[in-house]
């Protein structure tokens, strides 16, 4: 009996942390609340297409923060190549209950006057509620459709950004 209660204490004390921890939320994840649009009728194209944040988190703990213009087609989805975007880079971590993200601004297809790129450090916390995650005001869902454009989009402004601090 002195066993039982033993264990029933030990759970109820461990119980807490578990559900403090944070699973790692790797792959791509898309901003939930975006306005669909539809390309004019005369096109004949059965796509559609929104203004959208996306965020990515690869094994390694590298981190791509993107807004642009997301096209969804019937069997894929992309991020348009002939509009504006505006790529963020940098590295996450686990905390007890969110996801740590350090990040500066790596790229802008139209420049701001003025603006210093690569941008300034910045961190924010990113909290995981059920299946989605919570970042400036924004909810986000995970979408695979994404992921290795996402991965190759890491590796070329990573190598983007190497050459604009001098290395090979």
């Amino acid at each position: 009996m002195l066993l039982r209660y033993i264990f029933i204490s030990l759970c109820l004390l461990y119980a807490p942390s578990v559900e403090a921890q944070v699973a790692a939320p790797l792959g791509v994840w898309r901003q939930t609340n975006v306005k669909w649009q539809r390309p004019p009728a005369e096109l004949e194209l059965r796509n559609r297409y929104a203004e959208s944040a996306v965020l990515y988190f690869s094994p390694d703990h590298r981190f791509v923060l993107m807004f642009g213009t997301l096209i969804q087609r019937i069997s894929s989805e992309e991020m348009s190549k002939g509009d504006g975007r505006i790529v963020y880079l940098g590295t996450w971590k686990v905390n007890d209950n969110s996801v740590h993200v350090e990040y500066h601004l790596v790229s802008r297809t139209v420049a701001i006057e003025g603006e210093i790129i690569p941008g300034a450090p910045v961190s924010d916390d990113i909290q995981l509620r059920g299946s989605t995650l919570h970042f400036k005001k924004d909810r986000f869902a995970r979408d695979r459709n994404l992921d290795v454009e996402f991965k190759a989009t890491l590796e070329t402004e990573t190598a983007l950004e190497g050459k604009w601090h001098g290395q090979p």
